[in-house]
């Protein structure tokens, strides 16, 4: 299992949310990421390399970046 992170933009705080988790692929961490999204702007890391961000466009689309 490869050790990923994601970081989630809370309203008001000052820093995000940082929260660790282990998956296989980083596909399958994206599904992770946005389980724990929940409509907030998350950013998905391997390690030091960002995978890439995630933003809700609309009810049930998220913009990946």
């Amino acid at each position: 299992m490869r050790a990923f992170h994601i970081l989630l933009d809370e309203d008001g705080g000052d820093a995000p949310i940082r929260i660790d988790f282990h998956a296989e692929t980083p596909d399958n961490a994206l599904i992770v990421a946005q389980g724990h999204a929940g409509g907030r702007s998350i950013q998905l890391w391997e390690g030091t390399v960002m995978v890439g961000s995630l933003d809700k466009a609309a009810p049930q689309l998220w913009r990946l970046t």
